[in-house]
């Protein structure tokens, strides 16, 4: 009976592994985002017109003072992204090669670090949480005391650390079934980033209907990283990895150099020889054009999180934070229940590269649209041209994963998480800086460009599809 229990809880365990630690750590961070562009809002407006002057108590009834406050406010963003990307840089280099070093264990060897990885961005965002709740509280905390909040998650690698460590998990943990099922499981990982979008939006929209305030959405983010500090402690177990380690094509062993000089240099060295390394079938090649994949996928992605919620606010749609938040749940929902329902379906019959292309076509019409949309119902239509949109990533990262051997799958991901953490910077620094430029003329310009940047990554999946395959990619069999 005991026995019994035990593996049926190891079975369990190797069926739900970092998908809970995704969800809640995504839905404190879409919960957060708009109460903490809020508060930034709230603060400048204080600070130029007084906490209780008439601007400040219906900002879009004052024209002018509305668009200043916009501009000031999109520049604080900026400033806050920028400490939270060169921060978080370091660490997501450092993590994921350091995260490769295994122990031996019983029939293989053990990751022994992926875990300890996924504790570091939940412990400094609950810090950050904390720290956001009293400068919500104190009004003699200036604004800039966010960008104090954003270097606490800078220093942990924040969603970088997050998602390098939880898609190095998957691999170790589909190490001997490869194909299809590391596709499958790392859709669902991609998927638990847009429930936890939906819960967290809904979340923040029904803390604002209560009218509960900035509090209680920051307190509620940090229930959300102690949930997951408990669940990686008490639940969660590095997979064991089968112990054909060494690759017959160039194979960098993970323990050697590293161990010899445990410098931040000597991760970055090998995430780089991981990445630039030759490789059969053009392996390299492919790899690096999915890196660029990835870099411009979460370019875009940063930049929708950095400028929605203002774009939207203003003239003609003035969206409220309680409709900003509806439409971000519905948006998020959609994107979820597609990757989770329909894309598996798909998947058995038509091959995950076209999957990734038909996904960046579909994004592209939704920026598109997002750009001109001038009343609410075409906004909301965007959710539904977009629904596909998170199909694409999913398949780069089971497409990068497929390429690099079992050993380099931290450091691969390391080094793209560095990417993705340099994209909250250029983001900010492109987006953030092109929609005050733009406001009075085309405010959607920002998004007729990530429209243009969705457009390059179908073109490059179209030529990673014509290049000869390193692996077999099998459709998934009934």
């Amino acid at each position: 009976m005991v026995i019994a229990m035990a593996i049926s809880v190891a079975r369990l365990r190797s069926i739900v592994t970092v998908e809970p630690v995704i969800l809640l750590y995504m839905t404190a961070l879409f919960l957060v985002t708009p109460a903490y562009q809020q508060l930034i809002i709230s603060k400048i407006c204080s600070e130029q017109y007084g906490p209780a002057s008439a601007e400040c108590k219906d900002l879009a009834a004052y024209p002018e003072a509305h668009q200043s406050v916009q501009r000031s406010s999109s520049m604080v963003i900026l400033l806050y992204t920028s400490v939270l990307s060169v921060l978080s840089i370091p660490p997501a280099m450092l993590l994921g090669s350091w995260s490769d070093q295994r122990q031996h264990s019983d029939g293989g060897f053990r990751g022994s670090r992926r875990s300890l990885v996924l504790l570091l961005p939940c412990i400094l965002s609950l810090a950050s949480g904390g720290l956001l709740i009293a400068i919500a509280m104190v009004d003699q905390l200036g604004v800039l005391w966010m960008l104090m909040a954003a270097g606490l998650v800078g220093l942990s690698g924040g969603t970088s650390s997050l998602f390098l460590s939880s898609f190095s998990y998957l691999a170790d943990l589909t190490a001997s079934n490869e194909g299809v099922n590391r596709t499958l499981r790392m859709a669902v990982a991609e998927a638990m980033v847009f429930v936890g979008g939906t819960i967290g939006f809904l979340l923040g929209g029904y803390l604002e209907e209560q009218d509960w305030g900035m509090v209680i959405a920051f307190s509620s983010f940090c229930g959300c990283q102690l949930l997951s500090i408990v669940y990686i402690l008490v639940w969660l177990r590095d997979p064991i990895i089968p112990a054909r380690l060494t690759s017959s094509y160039g194979s960098i062993n993970p323990s050697s150099e590293d161990d010899a000089t445990p410098s931040i240099l000597s991760h970055a060295r090998r995430s780089l020889a991981v990445v630039f390394k030759e490789r059969p079938d053009r392996g390299r090649f492919k790899l690096l054009l999915l890196i660029v994949c990835t870099f411009i996928n979460n370019l875009v992605a940063v930049g929708e999180t950095t400028i929605s919620l203002l774009y939207l606010s203003y003239e003609p749609r003035n969206f409220s934070t309680q409709l900003y938040g509806i439409f971000h749940s519905i948006r998020m929902l959609l994107l979820g229940a597609v990757l989770l329902l329909v894309f598996p379906l798909l998947l058995k019959r038509v091959s995950e590269q076209t999957l990734a292309k038909v996904s960046a076509l579909f994004r592209s019409a939704a920026l598109f649209l997002m750009a001109f949309s001038t009343n609410t119902w075409m906004v909301f239509l965007v959710c539904v041209i977009g629904a596909p949109s998170g199909i694409g990533q999913a398949v780069v990262r089971s497409l990068s994963s497929a390429i690099v051997e079992e050993h380099e799958q931290g450091a691969m991901f390391s080094f793209s998480a560095s990417v993705e953490a340099l994209c909250i910077l250029l983001a900010g620094l492109l987006f953030n800086g092109l929609y005050p430029l733009t406001l009075a003329t085309v405010a959607g310009m920002p998004f007729v460009v990530m429209a243009t940047l969705m457009l390059v990554v179908f073109i490059l999946m179209q030529w990673i599809s014509e290049s000869p395959a390193t692996h077999p990619r099998l459709l998934l069999s009934d």
